[in-house]
């Protein structure tokens, strides 16, 4: 599974720091890439920051999710795969 954070600007730490701390909880094996190219931002379609997609499904934009609800969107796209 690949998750995606996308940032463009400050508080980016603690947006990596709850999708890792959500793929822990989950159990599942993810590979976390961070993009703050504003080219590859704009490229995968993302509007606002910070973003997440996991794999290839954007599952927030403009916001940062509750762990609880990543957690339970990982654990569905894990199923899904």
């Amino acid at each position: 599974m690949i998750v995606k954070v996308y940032l463009s600007c400050c508080g980016g730490d603690k947006v990596v720091d709850l999708v890792k701390e959500a793929v822990r909880l989950s159990g599942i094996s993810a590979a976390i890439e961070t993009v703050t190219d504003f080219k590859e931002v704009a490229k995968d379609g993302i509007m606002s920051t910070p973003a997440i997609k996991i794999n290839d499904r954007i599952v927030a934009s403009g916001r940062m999710p509750k762990l609880q609800d990543l957690v339970t969107l990982l654990s569905k796209a894990a199923e899904d795969k």
